[in-house]
């Protein structure tokens, strides 16, 4: 192949230099040589084209394509190749069957993106960026990106509830986006990665999402998480957050979510400007210095659950007033609206086996504080449900989280008697404190821990369609 390139280079020159300069001298002479040096070898070199495109030799793979463009069906047949091989590789990636657990999440969400990316170095490098090439690479990414022959159902029926899709063609929408949760926010994943590590794979779930047809689901998956990770101040970065917005709308996601996207973290920018202003104001007031507030556009937010009432502590309950004059003072035509469903904070809890910081939901505030004078009472189902407010159904899905806790193997409540399902909860069913509650590590008792109870619950509902503003 080298010496039918080189000797190609060689002819042309001599053909500039000695023949006439009529039309069609030079095209002639290299169709010539084409026949004699290519041609007539056609078949053994582009036997060898999938063997360099498996072993990923782009040297060899970019002097057979300038070869092969110079012979009828050259090119076609090396797209062929190149075709089969990546959909071979995507149906590797594609077919498993894995446990329901971040690890295997993150797992075949960057063999994917791997996938993806080396292709996409290939094609530009051996082929580069050649338009037919280009055209062949869209097609097999389309088709591995939007395959529903091989899902992981377990994986897929886990985050269905969040849009109730029914089809397992969102399952790729719905991994991507659990996947982009796990960069942005704090956890295991991200804080092994550097700042440059987590763009770069963000990058390559863009190149993705711009073969996914199911843009739609993406989208409602990955504003779910924002949310969490916005009310729960648990980004990593919030620049790569907005940055993150304005590459979504670089391969033209749906406007109508992004545009929701750039106004949730633009809130959050406005809020915590309005936190300092509020702070300064009522700086002999020391209760306020640790609240913060935040003021989020119901349009863009969908707060949905804003009309459950709920009794607030009594620090909780001095508060609203107090920023409520002080909002109305700055804008006097805006309605606020409090979502306490999306609030959230830290109490403290202390027994003998230690001191524990707590990071729970209002609603768990609102549960927890019933004990607040009577640590070691049992009160029933009907006494917390008037003491606290809340709805029988939302009651009864807070408890649920305080006493079966997965990732806690002592409980910060205890029950009885036994029930499967929060359900199954009745009026007389009797809840306490735990008194023995402790935290194990490495088998080592722990007497100061801070744990986090809002994980598993759910801050927002796709419901709410007023453009209004409301506070969480």
């Amino acid at each position: 192949m080298c010496y039918a390139d080189q000797k190609l280079k060689e002819e042309e020159q001599m053909g500039l230099k000695y023949l006439e300069p009529c039309p069609g001298s030079i095209q002639a002479l290299n169709e010539c040589c084409a026949q004699c040096l290519i041609n007539a070898f056609k078949e053994p070199i582009l036997a060898e084209c999938s063997g360099y495109i498996r072993n990923n030799e782009t040297e060899r793979l970019k002097t057979m394509f300038k070869i092969m463009d110079h012979v009828p069906e050259g090119i076609p047949s090396m797209q062929k190749d190149l075709e089969q091989h990546i959909i071979q590789q995507g149906q590797a990636v594609t077919f498993f069957k894995a446990a329901q657990d971040i690890t295997n999440c993150v797992k075949h969400s960057e063999q994917l993106l791997d996938l993806f990316a080396k292709y996409n170095k290939l094609v530009k490098e051996a082929f580069n960026d050649d338009p037919r090439f280009l055209t062949s690479r869209d097609k097999v990414f389309a088709q591995i990106a939007n395959d529903t022959s091989s899902y992981c159902l377990e994986l897929f029926s886990k985050w269905q509830s969040v849009g109730n899709e029914t089809q397992p063609e969102s399952c790729y929408a719905i991994l991507l986006s659990h996947y982009c949760d796990l960069l942005l926010k704090k956890t295991s994943v991200s804080k092994k990665l550097t700042s440059d590590e987590i763009e770069s794979r963000l990058k390559n779930v863009i190149l993705v999402l711009k073969y996914i047809q199911n843009k739609d689901v993406f989208m409602k998956h990955y504003k779910f998480h924002l949310t969490r990770r916005l009310i729960l101040e648990s980004s990593v970065d919030n620049e790569k957050e907005e940055n993150m917005v304005e590459w979504l709308r670089d391969i033209f996601m749906p406007p109508e979510y992004v545009d929701k996207l750039y106004r949730m973290v633009q809130d959050i920018k406005v809020s915590e400007d309005l936190n300092q202003q509020f702070k300064n104001s009522h700086i002999h007031k020391g209760t306020f210095a640790d609240m913060n507030i935040k003021i989020l556009n119901s349009f863009a937010w969908a707060g949905g659950t804003q009309g459950v009432q709920v009794s607030l502590p009594l620090e909780l309950e001095q508060f609203i007033p107090e920023l409520e004059d002080y909002y109305n003072q700055k804008h006097n035509c805006r309605k606020l609206l409090w979502n306490h469903h999306m609030s959230n904070g830290t109490i403290a809890f202390s027994n003998k086996a230690g001191k524990f910081d707590l990071d729970v939901t209002t609603f768990q505030i609102a549960v927890l504080f019933a004990w607040n004078e009577r640590p070691y009472d049992r009160i029933s189902f009907e006494d917390l449900r008037l003491a606290t407010k809340l709805p029988g159904a939302e009651l009864r899905r807070t408890l649920w989280s305080l006493v079966n806790f997965p990732k806690l193997k002592s409980q910060v409540l205890l029950y009885g008697p036994e029930v499967k399902t929060p359900k199954e909860f009745g009026d007389s069913t009797q809840f306490w404190i735990n008194q023995e509650f402790s935290v194990m590590e490495n088998n080592k008792l722990q007497n100061r821990r801070k744990l986090n109870l809002v994980d598993r619950l759910q801050l927002y509902t796709e419901k709410s369609t007023e453009d209004s503003e409301s506070i969480a």
